[in-house]
């Protein structure tokens, strides 16, 4: 053998004896496995003859052998006599949630000792809770409701009288409310509002929680919140001046339009079964603080295209008319003097304004009027068509004029619940203004014109003029009686011929002025054809005389002005020439 190669043996030979020596140290290998291990398969070099046998456990014989690389031969060893079998050293693996040591927790042995809190023993009171406290209604208070339960929402029982006397025997927390027992013996709620007591009602037990009804319009009647209430603002009013035969209107369009009550302000109206309005006619026929026919005449406080914001800006205010910084509505009210307002807005409103900014402008409306001792008359609105959008805002804008009425106990026109009764609501084609008769003759109360809505509207003002009229604009104890003027029969039949003009607004006996712009020309007969017999100015007042007589398309009207006597034309079919008022 090579020297070299001998060496290499020797070194082989050396460094396994030394292995072997060092695996013997180790003396805590875990127990051996229960299976031998896998034998060593030594590869054959190239050109070797394969072992004879196989040695226990080799590998299937399909398994590929270890090939080393060809460049160096390896040299053939002899396998080495059985050794020891070394165990492999199993280290357990960490655990990775570490072991806690529970340390009890110690209850307290025993509860804790609890310190009461005193209770607190209310010091003797020095007067006892009476039992009841003697009142009666106020003296200016006429039909003060009774009601079963405290609150609007509470069914009215009967109406009571003014002075009554009454037993209190219990409130709501509030005191708004008083619990009350009338001198029959009927018990039932009323306002404490209207009352006169010995004493203060605080100090009556709490008996009952006020409870408001929704309004809804559907439920309410065409005419309601006649009250006590009507009667104090028309005595404040009276103190202030205000006349008992005057009313006005305050509103847009369909409150200022000629279609609106102004035909009977002339004896060009029919009142058909209606017959027994005629007395509310005549109370209302003024004149007013302008010395006009308060049917015939126009309102500062109405105007096409107005809402609730228009009446309340002073620059809407008339400056020949008005004082510097009066809104429009206080200045109707100084100069008109009336004693009963029919108010309608919301149609216009109801188109965009906010509805909280449309309560607070009528909350200010109302109150002004309360203030100036005028009565104001919330009318609800009709529907509209064609817009779903706004159409679903007049239920809510209706919501809050009954809702206004009824905090402030003033009388409600329900003017939506005539209409939706109607034809088409009572609408014209434009799905908003209320529709008139074909010959335009709104004033006259028959079935077949009263299928309109300013017919419609007309009845139902005449109702609540009346309705006021009898319970509550009179001095004294007691309503006079009022007649109607006297008519002549052929007065109540509309002349022919003039169906297409505007109606008229004149009445006989009563002044009359011509509009600003242009004079008005006198002539000796009705028409054009005839002769001049002078001009009246603009804006000068005459007196009526006759009429009014039909000729060309116009109304014509014999009036006096200065020495002059003449027949002057009331206007077209679209403008008014001449208007009532002085």
């Amino acid at each position: 053998m090579h020297a070299s190669k001998r060496l290499l043996l020797v070194l082989v030979i050396a460094l396994m004896i030394a292995l072997g020596m060092a695996g013997c140290t180790l003396g805590e290998d875990p127990a051996p496995p229960e299976t031998e291990p896998t034998p060593v398969v030594w590869a054959t070099r190239p050109g070797a003859s394969a072992p004879t046998t196989a040695p226990t456990g080799a590998p299937d014989a399909s398994a590929t052998p270890l090939a080393l690389p060809s460049s160096t031969p390896a040299p053939s060893l002899t396998p080495p006599p059985t050794s020891p079998t070394f165990r492999p050293i199993v280290t357990a693996a960490p655990s990775l949630t570490p072991t806690l040591t529970r340390t009890p927790f110690a209850l307290p042995t025993a509860a804790p000792t609890l310190t009461p809190v005193p209770s607190h023993t209310p010091a003797p009171s020095d007067t006892p809770t009476p039992s009841a406290i003697a009142g009666r209604v106020c003296e200016t208070c006429w039909s003060l409701r009774l009601r079963i339960t405290p609150g609007t929402g509470g069914e009215i029982l009967t109406h009571l009288e003014a002075s009554a006397p009454l037993e209190l025997v219990g409130r709501t927390d509030d005191g708004a409310w008083v619990e009350v027992i009338t001198e029959g013996g009927q018990h039932g709620w009323v306002s404490a509002e209207y009352l006169d007591v010995e004493r203060e009602v605080s100090g009556l037990a709490i008996t009952g929680s006020a409870e408001d009804a929704p309004p809804s319009v559907e439920s309410l009647a065409a005419i309601s919140g006649v009250t006590s209430t009507a009667r104090q603002i028309f005595l404040d009013g009276r103190s202030k001046g205000n006349i008992p035969f005057a009313f006005t209107r305050v509103g847009d369009s369909i409150s200022a339009a000629p279609q609106f009550l102004t035909q009977f302000g002339t004896p060009h109206y029919h009142l058909g079964e209606y017959e027994t309005l005629r007395d509310a006619i005549g109370w209302f026929s003024g004149p007013n603080g302008r010395g006009a026919n308060p049917f015939a005449a126009s309102s500062i406080a109405a105007r096409n295209g107005w809402g609730t914001t228009s009446a309340l800006d002073p620059a809407n205010a008339d400056p020949n008319i008005c004082r510097p910084g009066e809104t429009p509505l206080e200045c109707e009210y100084r100069v008109v003097k009336p004693a009963v307002a029919l108010i309608m807005f919301g149609t216009n409103d109801s188109g965009g304004l906010p509805l909280a900014e449309f309560r607070a402008n009528l909350d200010t409306i109302v109150r002004t009027s309360i203030r100036m001792g005028v009565i104001p008359v919330l009318s609800t609105i009709p529907p509209k068509q064609y817009n779903p959008a706004t159409d679903g805002r007049v239920t809510e804008f209706n919501q809050a004029i009954i809702s206004i009425a009824q905090m402030y106990d003033v009388p409600l026109w329900n003017y939506w619940q005539t209409m939706v009764a109607l034809p088409n609501n009572g609408l014209d084609p434009d799905g908003v203004h209320p529709s008139t008769p074909p010959d335009a003759n709104t004033a006259f109360l028959d079935a077949e014109h009263l299928r309109y809505g300013y017919t419609a509207r007309n009845l139902g003002a005449l109702q609540v003029l009346d309705t006021l009229r009898q319970q509550v604009l009179y001095d004294g104890d007691q309503a006079p009686a009022v007649a109607a003027p006297e008519l002549p029969a052929s007065a109540l039949a509309a002349p022919t011929g003039c169906e297409g003009t505007l109606p008229p607004r004149l009445q006989v006996g009563q002044a009359g002025r011509v509009t600003p712009g242009l004079p008005n020309k006198l002539r000796a007969a009705p028409g054009t054809a005839t002769d001049q017999v002078g001009s009246i100015p603009a804006e000068a007042a005459f007196t009526v005389l006759d009429g009014p007589r039909c000729a060309e398309g116009m109304y014509w009207w014999q009036v006096q002005y200065g020495g002059a006597t003449g027949w002057t034309a009331e206007g077209d079919a679209e403008e008014y020439y001449i208007a009532p008022g002085g």
